[in-house]
């Protein structure tokens, strides 16, 4: 799989170009998809490690466990699915930048909510 971003029009020229190589290149004997999409900022390690930091500290305050807390942090920022009668939770997994961080924020949220103060990040993420 090829993937291309295209930032601004800096670099339009250099993306029509490698698209082109590359669908010269293409093995046309099985359909092909072929797919443009808004690009998404992976989350960090750092979002990641902050964020369970925080479940395990928020958790321990009201007497859960980080993956308990976890769970209901994503559970009141993004809601679940119903599908065949079950209900899904979103998975931290395919959560991205923006996501995540405000998926921290409402960690902090929450917990202030509750006169439970969490500490401030050590950097930013």
């Amino acid at each position: 799989m090829r993937v291309f971003i295209l930032t601004d029009n800096h670099n339009l020229e250099t993306v029509k170009r490698g698209l082109y190589n590359t669908l010269k290149t293409l093995d046309l004997s099985k359909p092909k998809r072929i797919t443009i999409d808004d690009d998404k900022e992976s989350k960090t390690s750092e979002q990641r490690s902050w964020f369970h930091i925080l479940c395990g500290l928020f958790g321990s305050e009201i007497g859960y466990t980080k993956v308990q807390m976890k769970r209901v942090m994503l559970k009141i920022v993004f809601g679940t699915e119903v599908v065949l009668g079950v209900e899904i939770e979103k998975s931290s997994e395919s959560l991205k930048r923006a996501d995540y961080s405000q998926l921290i924020e409402q960690t902090y949220i929450e917990a202030g909510g509750m006169g439970i103060q969490l500490p401030p990040p050590s950097r930013e993420m």
